[in-house]
Formats: C-alpha cells, structure tokens, sequence
C-alpha cells in the first residue's frame, strides 16, 4: 500500500544535506519550502506539469547538482572560476544553514514569539495574515483531492501534476499510482476497489504502445520537426486520448502558494471534510506551516476554528438533506445506466458531439451595463443618469463604443478594460472530469459542482475510436459504472475514487464578460485539449445568442481545427533551445549568494 503520509522518493546522504535546509522534511508528502527565492519555487513548481519528480528531486537535480558538478567541457577559465565560486557560495550557504539555522532561529524563540502575538494583537492578525505566504507542496494526493484543495480561489494559487504531457503507466512498491481510500480499504469494497482501479491502470498502460503506433502513421514526422519535438508531440496526444481511463484515485501533485489567511481558511475548511484523505492532508499541511508561518494556521485548531468546522460539517448535512426533501434523486433525471456495448457503439460519435453547455442566466440590460460602465470613469454624472443616456442611444451607437473599447487589443493578453466585468453569466456544464480539471483552475468566478459520478455517461475519445482500441475502454467504463452504484449507497463521498477521467461530471460557472473573455481566448487556443475547446466555443455562441453586440469583444476566440495540438507548440521549442545552444555556454545563477 502507497502510505499516503510518507514520501516514496529516497535521497542519498550527500542529496539529503544540500536540500534539507530548504524544506520543511524530506520523507513526507507535504511539506514547504524555505529560503528558497520565489523564482526559483515558481520554476520548480510549474516543472510538475512535466515531470514524474516531486520539488525536492527536481531542486536537487536541476538547480543543486548543476553547481556541484558543473559541464565545463570546452568553457573559458574565466568560467571555470565563476563555476567554482558558486559550488563555494553553495557549500557555504548550506553549511550556515545547518549550524545556526535561518530565520526559525531568532523569530521562534518564545520572546520572540510573544512579541509577535502582541504585534499580531495590536495591528490585527487578518490584515498581517494576508502580507505573508508560504509554499506548500502536496505529493502523491489523489486527485479527488486536487480539485477540494483548488476549489479554494482567493490568495491561494495552485500548479499541478497534468495529465496530458506525463504517462500514468509507472508502478511504486509494484502498485499503480492511486491512492488507498481508508474507507473502502476497511469496508466490503476492498479487494474489488483494488481490482476495478488495477484494471484501469493496467489497460491504459496496454494501450499506449497501439495508440502511438497509430499516431505516428496518422502524423507522421515533419521535416521541420526534430526528433525531440515529435516525441514529445505524439507522447501528448496519446496522453490527451488515454487519460480517460483514469480513475479520480490517480495519485498527482500539486504545489500552493498561499497568504497566511488563505492557508488558515483552507485548513481549518478541510477539517471538517467528510472525507479522510483531506482531514489528513489538512492535519499536515497545519504541521509543516507551523515550521514557517506559525502564528498564522494556529487558528484553524483554536476553539473558534473548531467552532466554523461544526458550522460547515452541519450545513454541509442540512443542505443534502433538503436537497433529498424538495427534489429527491432518480438515476434516470441523471442520466440512467450505462447502455449495453452493442447500442453504445452506434450512438459514440453523435454523443460526443451533443450540446454541453446551457446558458441558463444572464443580464437583459447587459448591453446598456457594459456601455455604462465604460462612459462612467470619464464623466461626473451618477450612474443611473449615464445609463438611462445609454439605453436611449440606438444598437448602432452602443456597438461603435463597445468596439472602439476594443480596437486596440492586439493579441489576447491585451485584457479587457475593467467595465466588462459589469455582467454576469452563469452556464451549466456537462463534460468529461478530464476537461473540467483544465477549467477548474480559472479561478475570477464562481464555480461548484455536484460529486463525480459515473450517472451521466461518459465521453469516448475520438482517436480511441479511430485506432480501434475502444472495446476495452467500454468494458472498463461498465465495470467502473456498476462497482460505483454499489459503493455509492453506503459512500457516496469516497464512491468518488473510482469514476474515471473519461465519465461526465456536471458544475456550472457564474462568471463576467471579462472573465469569460480571458477563458475563452485562452482554452480555445491551438494547444487546448478538443474537449474543453469544444465548451468554450459552446458558451461562446450561447452568448451570442442574447448579445449580439457584445459577444463582439472577444476577439480572439480560435474556431480552427488542430489534429495535433502540441506540434508547433514543440516546434518553438526547439528553436528556444536551438538559440540557447547556439550561445556561447555560461554558467547559470541559481541565486544563490
């Protein structure tokens, strides 16, 4: 078993004392960061995107080990001595940090300490809590998991693990990368949890060398394409098709940068979580903050952090109940069971195809709102003045404004002036739990969700379809799909786990014009996943629909068709580093000094 708590990843002696000074352990699963610069924790952390290593490996092999033995082959003896003078630099730092220790030593001495709570008394602990962060890392988490953590929006910033350009097919102690539910382990479910997600780790592994084989004939190699690019180009595709399979048990990683505030919030929250693997990662990050930020989540186990968990965990219940009471539950209102094989496969395609997203409200006056707001900063009248002005002028005079608003936007980074934030849309959504992953992380609106569940079907990757390697991902989701129903009745919450990134999962988005135009520029760019590219372009033309004028703003929204989303991305990749080996070699500052 995957100890949840405990880190599988091993250091030497030698590894273990150059980077223990920068973390707060090196033998857990969560654990932050310390004197390390921010660029160089930004850096480590959007390496997760990439790689199977967790920070620690990655900050030892690429920034640590890079010092200690630097490659001077053919380098000037002037950068020779500028090497040596860094290795130095290092050695000295990291031997500082061992005999007398950081800050920790002057700041958490119990002098210390009572200072800064009559600090934290006299100026206000929230207004001090939101100056002040941490870096905190979670490894080996499910990704049930993942998404509680991320569903926290404000001062709290997140980088995971993704699954369309790193394979799942690795094994640790000769089990599959998912994590143990402790309530399932210790119920009936068991030996058949263990079983469904070992099956669909073992047919996603099975089904990568066919996948490829039939995406390289499909996409074959282009002159202009290094060997290197169409790797990886074809290694993201196959990601992009496979991870369907996927159970929600799929261990990933995930690091945070937080304010003090936002961590006590999500700590003291993820106490009174019905589910135990975020009571326990709530219990840890609190222990591994305390070595960093102690006077700002000791609250979350304070009577009054004890208090607002009782507040959440008998809301949580209160609303399920009502919800049971006033609108009650039918698999069939959700989407029935789980059709038969042989009437599945004559409906896949126009299934995929089918609507996704429902525009369910939205602003009448929208229009004259945004017009409004834009003629507002520049004028001295009150607003409702400038708006009766406004919703007397004709469509064509509000349109020659919202678009000269706009005619200065070159590319889609050239956001939105802040007026467009004055009308709202809400959309309710039904796509795969894959996509909505990708989606989840636009944080500037309202989002929720309803559980994963394998109630509402699930979506077929089309390339699956055309390389003829369906049948088992069928038989996968039917399995999936009735071991769910059994473990629902009695754990509706850990039931969760076992749904796949392949089945559908409904949530809704309340979000302004602004936003949605960021997100859709954004996720209908070439590189975006065809499934979440096909809800942007949804909610697009729902707009259009009720705003015509509006829907003018979004310039940049890309309606072509990309095959093979990442080989141009992996084509400038190569000239990237066609430039730098193209330089004369230097020796990089990791900044240290």
């Amino acid at each position: 078993m995957i100890d949840q708590q405990k880190s599988p990843e091993k250091f030497t002696k030698e590894e273990a004392y150059f980077i223990l000074p920068f973390f707060t352990n090196l033998d857990k699963n969560v654990f932050a960061a310390k004197y390390l610069p921010s660029e160089v924790l930004g850096a480590l952390a959007s390496r997760y995107s990439r790689s199977t290593k967790g920070v620690r490996r990655l900050f030892f092999d690429e920034y640590i080990k890079p010092i200690l033995e630097p490659n001077l082959e053919g380098a000037k003896k002037a950068e020779i001595r500028q090497a040596e003078v860094m290795k130095k630099e290092l050695v000295t730092f990291v031997e500082y940090l061992h005999k007398h220790g950081g800050w920790e030593k002057v700041v958490n001495s119990r002098r210390a300490r009572n200072f800064f709570e009559k600090w934290l008394a006299a100026y206000g602990d929230d207004s001090i809590a939101q100056m002040a962060g941490a870096h905190i890392f979670f490894e080996n988490i499910s990704n049930v998991a993942t998404k509680i953590l991320e569903d926290f929006r404000i001062g709290f910033a997140p980088l995971e693990k993704s699954t369309r350009y790193v394979l799942f097919d690795q094994k640790q102690a000769g089990r599959y990368l998912y994590f143990s539910e402790p309530d399932l382990l210790k119920s009936k479910f068991k030996a058949d949890y263990i079983k469904h997600l070992n099956m669909l780790f073992g047919r996603y592994s099975q089904s990568i060398e066919p996948l490829t084989k039939y995406l390289k004939k499909l996409f074959p190699q282009e002159k202009d394409q290094s060997d290197r690019a169409y790797v990886e180009t074809i290694k993201a595709k196959a990601c992009d098709v496979l991870r369907a399979y996927l159970p929600a048990a799929t261990i990933t990683n995930v690091g945070f940068f937080g304010v003090g505030q936002s961590l006590e919030y999500v700590i003291t929250k993820c106490y009174a979580h019905p589910l135990a693997e975020i009571r326990m990662l709530a219990k840890s990050a609190q222990t591994e903050l305390k070595k960093v930020i102690p006077s700002l989540v000791g609250r979350a186990t304070s009577a009054r952090g004890r208090i607002y968990q009782r507040f959440v965990a008998s809301t949580e219940r209160q609303l399920e109940e009502m919800t049971q009471t006033y609108l009650g539950y039918s698999s069939s209102e959700s989407g029935g069971r789980i059709e038969k094989f042989s009437s599945i496969t004559s409906r896949l395609l126009s299934n995929n195809n089918r609507r996704r997203v429902e525009l369910v409200e939205w602003d009448v006056d929208a229009e004259d709102r945004i017009v409004a707001s834009l003629l507002y900063k520049y004028s001295t009248l009150p607003y409702e003045d400038i708006k009766r002005k406004v919703s007397a002028l004709p469509s064509a005079k509000k349109l020659e404004i919202i678009k000269k608003a706009v005619s200065k936007r070159k590319v889609r980074q050239h956001r939105l002036v802040r007026a467009f934030e004055n009308t709202y849309y809400k959309f309710d959504i039904v796509t795969n739990f894959g996509a909505y992953r990708d989606l989840q992380r636009h944080r500037m609106m309202t989002q929720e969700r309803q559980r994963l569940t394998t109630e509402l079907g699930f979506d077929v990757p089309a390339d699956l379809l055309a390389a003829k390697l369906e049948k088992p991902y069928l038989d996968a989701a039917g399995k999936i799909d009735k071991l769910y129903r059994q473990i629902k009745r009695r754990y509706p919450d850990q039931a969760q786990y076992v749904v796949m990134m392949g089945n559908r999962i409904r949530w809704y988005q309340f979000q302004n014009l602004r936003e949605l135009t960021w997100e859709a520029e954004l996720r209908t760019g070439r590189q975006g996943h065809p499934d979440y590219r096909i809800i942007e372009h949804q909610k697009v033309e729902a707009v259009k629909k009720v705003h015509p004028v509006l829907v003018k703003a979004l310039k940049f929204v890309d309606y072509g068709v990309y095959n093979l989303a990442r080989r141009e991305s992996e084509k400038r990749i190569d000239k990237k580093l066609g430039l730098i080996s193209s330089k004369k070699k230097a020796v990089i500052n990791h900044g240290f000094s």
